[in-house]
């Protein structure tokens, strides 16, 4: 018969002590019968009692034996009211490969882009035909909103701006002045501010700002079942909800990422008069050169779709949260930076289509 190995338990059982114990259990039954040694233990705290029934499942499941040794007889009449204890069984882990985890990615990719698909949808159709139904859309709720999404954020919006333009400018004037083609730097700030800076630090400004107060909020009413209410009342959360937010956006980006490139051309007139000694009438008309209209128009449609990027996502991240306060704010987090990942995305395709 397999000679016996001796495990001598601790005066007192932890839970780090019995994980310890099993594993060392675990190996003595590859080879051995185990001799649990109770010498030293003065009493079996309750949260340690699974721990003898999965002493005793592992040495069935190995066909070995387990004896217990110097065990006061109190602890033994204990042990035996739990010798019916059943653990239930621990899946074991099932490997997935990386084209599976590729795979899964892949489709849940997919659900996000169809739902953000038809939150667009539904927003564009009643956006259209909202002044048809007065009743479902209150022009009132969508004011409200522009001034709580775009109005309150003017203020760090031109503020960062401005200082991002200033330091492009400092950097760009310096490289100028070595060619002597200084008067050029209207040019280029312009073409910069309208083209790339004023749209992209705009979106991702409200990205952080506004995109993450619309998802808190509806993540909360979501949590509260304030939304399964509005379906009970026969209200649409999309046109509640959704809409008001999505105008809101819609008239907010394009306007606050119009006025930012006009305070970032006044940032770069600054660096060109002071550091430049370039007059008012030489950075307006290198100014003008820089900006022709059609860029205006492609800046307003490049803003539009970043101001749409950041509702959506916000809107569909507060809708599908499952759960209590923590995954409201794991919500978003994540609206944040898929509205951030979405919107230099979009604007590096915006980079190959428009210029």
């Amino acid at each position: 018969m397999t000679d016996f190995e001796t495990l001598a338990l601790p005066s007192t059982l932890t839970a780090r002590d019995t994980r310890r114990l099993l594993k060392s259990a675990e190996k003595i039954f590859r080879k051995k019968n185990l001799r649990l040694d109770g010498t030293k233990l003065s009493e079996i705290p309750k949260d340690s009692l699974p721990f003898f029934a999965a002493l005793a499942r592992a040495s069935e499941r190995r066909h070995r034996a387990l004896k217990l040794s110097n065990f006061s007889l109190n602890l033994q009449a204990e042990l035996s009211r739990i010798r019916r204890i059943d653990l239930p069984e621990t899946e074991a882990a099932r490997k997935v490969s990386f084209l599976e985890t590729l795979g899964l990615k892949g489709f849940a990719l997919y659900a996000e882009l169809r739902t953000l698909l038809y939150l667009l949808s539904e927003s564009i159709y009643w956006s259209l035909l909202g002044r048809f139904d007065r009743e479902r859309l209150p022009f009132k709720e969508s004011a409200r909103q522009i001034l709580k999404l775009g109005s309150e954020a003017t203020g760090i919006v031109f503020v960062l701006v401005f200082l991002i333009a200033g330091t492009l400018s400092l950097q760009s004037a310096k490289q100028l002045n070595m060619f002597g083609a200084a008067d050029y730097l209207g040019l280029g700030i312009g073409f910069l501010m309208f083209a790339e800076i004023g749209p992209l630090l705009t979106s991702i400004i409200l990205a952080g700002r506004s995109g993450s107060s619309i998802t808190a909020e509806i993540a909360s009413m979501t949590v509260a079942e304030e939304v399964k209410a509005l379906k009970t009342m026969g209200i649409h959360p999309i046109q509640y909800l959704i809409l008001p937010r999505f105008v809101a956006m819609s008239v907010a980006v394009p306007l606050l990422s119009f006025i930012a490139s006009i305070v970032g051309c006044f940032a770069g007139f600054l660096v060109a008069y002071f550091f430049c000694d370039i007059s008012l009438s030489s950075f307006l008309r290198s100014l003008r050169a820089g900006i022709p209209p059609i860029l205006l128009l492609k800046s307003a449609f490049k803003s539009l779709v970043f101001g749409w990027i950041v509702t959506l996502v916000a809107c569909e991240q507060g809708l599908t949260v499952r759960g209590g306060a923590d995954e409201v704010g794991r919500k978003t987090t994540v609206c944040v930076v898929f509205s951030i990942t979405g919107i230099i995305l979009a604007d590096a395709a915006f980079s190959f289509i428009l210029y």
